[in-house]
């Protein structure tokens, strides 16, 4: 997580006219708040900005300009770090083909491979162990309600299974990911996650013998790093007691599964309007 900070000095006294003043703030933020154009430049102009991809880089040089815009010359990035590799999500879907045509809800976790374009292939549930692994998986979509052992997961990318498929915990997919990978050895093998009540669906047709094949999409991108990382950081001096601070913010970074609005283009949107009163 990297931080967006705008830092305030203070200014401590008490006059008509300093009175005049935070009355004409009031009025602007109540009249004429730009906090959703804020937000919606950010969550659906940007979009999603996972620490590491394109969009984060994105989000991070837009928030800046915003507030020199503002009148904030100083407003800055400071690198803070890098990270191995960079992640870019693009568009993916998924599809039950048969035995009957439905869209599924499906994702990926950050930092893990997509497919090479539309793969189809017939769902088969997962061996139970590295010896049962045939020819019958290639091209197969593994359903498995556990991670496979890795010699089971050895074996299936040997034969060249599309993938494997997992169910999420509920109804709702929450995207997550481990950023400590290294170039020279990028994880292959694709890990499809589904709504808990499609998983459960299609696990029980395929017991029943029924015949079941499925169609994932799935744009995932690595990028080779290393890929340098930013805080966005904007100061106003006090005049008064400019050793003093106060300082508010959130993160502009989020996880790529939806457009970060409350994780926390929020909290960036805010901040970003605080500056533009002040």
């Amino acid at each position: 997580m990297h931080i967006f900070t705008l830092i305030l000095g203070l200014v401590c006294f008490q006059t008509e006219q300093t009175s005049d003043v935070i009355d004409s703030i009031l009025r602007e933020g109540k009249s004429n708040s730009q906090v959703m154009e804020h937000l919606d430049q950010l969550v659906n102009g940007i979009g999603p900005r996972l620490t590491s991809s394109d969009n984060d880089r994105k989000a991070c040089e837009w928030a800046r300009d915003k507030f020199q815009s503002f009148g904030i010359e100083n407003a800055r990035l400071e690198q803070w770090g890098t990270f191995p590799v960079g992640f870019n999500r693009g568009p993916w879907s998924g599809e039950l083909i048969s035995p009957e045509k439905k869209k599924l809800d499906c994702m990926t976790m950050s930092w893990t491979p997509g497919t090479k374009g539309p793969v189809e292939g017939p769902a088969l549930i997962a061996p139970k162990n590295a010896k049962e692994v045939t020819d019958q998986f290639k091209g197969a979509w593994i359903v498995a309600s556990s991670r496979p052992k890795r010699a089971i997961r050895q074996a299936l990318e040997k034969v060249g299974a599309a993938g494997i498929v997992r169910s999420g915990r509920s109804e709702v997919l929450v995207t997550g990911g481990n950023y400590g990978i290294k170039w020279e050895s990028l994880p292959t093998q694709v890990n499809v996650y589904l709504k808990k009540s499609d998983f459960t669906s299609i696990t029980k047709q395929i017991e029943k013998g029924t015949s079941v094949r499925l169609r994932f999409n799935i744009q995932n991108e690595f990028v080779k790093g290393p890929i340098p990382i930013y805080n966005v950081i904007a100061d106003i001096p006090g005049t008064e007691k400019p050793e003093e601070m106060v300082i508010f913010g959130g993160h502009i970074d989020s996880w790529d599964g939806a457009t970060g609005t409350v994780d926390n283009g929020t909290g960036v949107a805010t901040t970003l309007e605080a500056a533009r009163l002040l």
